[in-house]
């Protein structure tokens, strides 16, 4: 017996069973009990929930082949541990072709050659049973409360892992953010991989169990238990629980110790910012942070946070860091006057990077409004393909946030943005804006006056290329009022405001009075 769990070759030594054989489907020996149940009719099969021991006299299986066929398929679909037959007077011998199916689907079919009291089989199991209940909640309480205070003292990971080994005796395999497993004791990755390979899926849900190592709300890996002498059981499963929670509150200080660590790095990072990075300290930081970092593909993105009631941003941050690994980026992060300033290593290929940061965005973003409750505006630089151009995508950054300011529709991204930057950049010289603004601020005036929408037909008509028709279809006017609107847009501006020149100042007017990125006066 397997100190929390009973098997059917546990029950086999039982003095009750001495008049026991074990006909067929000794690999099934190792089937977990968790209940005795007396069947003496085929409709109760149905209410089996798994792991149950069939004790049965065979009254409802007299001379009917077809029915004790049907009742050992009925039993094998509610993964019953196994069945014990009284032969007697109502069974003789077990058909061949029922032995078989048992041996084939590794199904432990048992006979009792004289009469027994399956009254006091089902009290004596059911005894065992509770008290493996009793010993397996004191033992579970008494290693909840070593775990958590070996999480005080542990170096490092691999030792709270060490324990759960030690305890279970089971080969723990753990994979961590995507990276190589870890095996406890240590064997090959090859070897692991082989026997999942050759292992079918009953065998792998009897040998194994995973756990996901959860830490704000995201997954950073999963730790695995493998067990090819015995079947996993319920107190397996319990203390692998328990583990994989002390391990997360680990891991989440180990986060937030290393979160600390990087206010260290501060000024290294903002050098890089800056466009004057110490080239060779620069790389030495990096390989120390991550080896497999590329000398290049890069791109900054800033967060802009106003802080809510109890708002947690070192919360944000860890979570926000692990989003980004999840989705191929490395982030070294700078905090500074209500920004976070995301310097992300693309890892993967660059064609895909717009992509997955969209992905991480959303998932940000979703578990801010639920957890961290901050407000947030978002940018997305240049992405760039050496160390000392992250200075230019920290600039492109800067200015794309500025434009996100004034409007969330936009895109997140510079690459998006190109008329944006081009007015924001002209928004910089105020002689230019005072003269470009000179194009449209008739019209403008003129509608704030009448209370007319010239602006609006001016925009739909250029979109058009002129197009009367088009226009008034658009604009829900008829032929008549357009005229009328033209002719006034033509006295305001001069007969000439489709050439061009005139004509590509008009348009670029007309999106930066819709992005209110200038003034007009009034």
């Amino acid at each position: 017996m397997n100190g929390f769990s009973l098997t059917v070759a546990d029950a086999m030594t039982k003095k009750l069973f001495s008049s026991a054989s074990l006909i067929a489907g000794a690999k099934g020996q190792l089937n977990v009990i968790k209940w005795v149940h007396i069947v003496e009719n085929m409709d109760t099969v149905k209410l089996l929930k798994g792991n149950e021991l069939i004790l049965t006299t065979g009254i409802h299986l007299k001379e009917n082949d077809e029915c004790f066929k049907q009742f050992i398929h009925q039993l094998i679909a509610s993964k019953a541990a196994g069945l014990c037959i009284e032969l007697g007077s109502s069974i003789q011998k077990i058909p061949e072709f029922i032995q078989q199916m048992a041996t084939d689907y590794q199904f432990p079919l048992i006979i009792f050659q004289k009469e027994v009291a399956f009254v006091e089989i089902t009290q004596e199991i059911h005894s065992i049973l509770i008290n493996q209940q009793y010993g397996m909640i004191k033992n579970l309480e008494n290693y909840a409360q070593q775990i958590n205070k070996y999480t005080l003292t542990a170096n490092n990971y691999e030792q709270i892992l060490m324990h759960l080994y030690k305890h279970l005796g089971l080969q723990v395999i753990f994979t961590f953010n995507g990276q190589k497993p870890i095996f406890i004791p240590n064997i090959h990755q090859d070897k692991y991989e082989m026997m999942q390979k050759e292992s079918n899926l009953e065998y792998t849900e009897k040998h194994f169990i995973r756990c996901d190592v959860n830490i704000l709300n995201q997954c950073y890996g999963e730790v695995c238990l493998f067990s090819p002498q015995r079947v996993i059981n319920e107190y397996d499963v319990l203390i692998l629980d328990r583990t994989v929670i002390a391990l997360s509150q680990y891991l989440l200080r180990d986060l937030y110790i290393e979160e600390k660590k990087g206010m260290e790095n501060r000024e290294i990072l903002e050098n890089w910012l800056n466009g004057v990075p110490n080239i060779e300290e620069l790389t030495l930081f990096i390989q120390d942070h991550h080896p497999n970092i590329p000398a290049h593909h890069w791109i900054v993105m800033i967060h802009q946070i106003q802080k809510g009631k109890n708002s947690d941003l070192t919360y944000y941050k860890l979570f926000t860091r692990n989003v980004f690994e999840k989705f191929g980026f490395y982030p070294f992060i700078v905090e500074k006057n209500h920004q976070l300033i995301f310097i992300l290593a693309n890892l993967r290929e660059q064609e895909t990077y717009k992509n997955r940061i969209e992905q991480a965005i959303e998932q940000i973003l979703d578990n801010n409004k639920k957890y961290a409750k901050l407000k947030i505006s978002l940018a997305v630089g240049k992405y760039v393909i050496n160390l000392q151009d992250v200075k230019n995508s920290f600039t492109t950054a800067k200015d794309t946030l500025q434009i996100r300011l004034r409007t969330q529709d936009f895109s997140y991204f510079y690459e998006d943005l190109h008329l944006h930057h081009l007015i924001f950049q002209l928004q910089k010289n105020p002689a230019i804006m005072e003269m470009v603004a000179e194009y449209i601020n008739p019209l403008i005036e003129y509608d704030l006056k009448h209370n007319s929408k010239l602006v609006e037909t001016l925009k739909v008509y250029l979109q058009t290329n002129g197009l009367k028709k088009e226009t008034s279809e658009r604009l829900f006017i008829v032929r008549q009022t357009l005229y009328h609107r033209l002719e006034k847009i033509e006295q305001l501006l001069g007969h000439d405001f489709m050439k061009p020149e005139k004509r590509l100042a008009l348009e670029l007017m007309l999106v930066a009075n819709e992005w209110s990125l200038f003034e007009h006066s009034t």
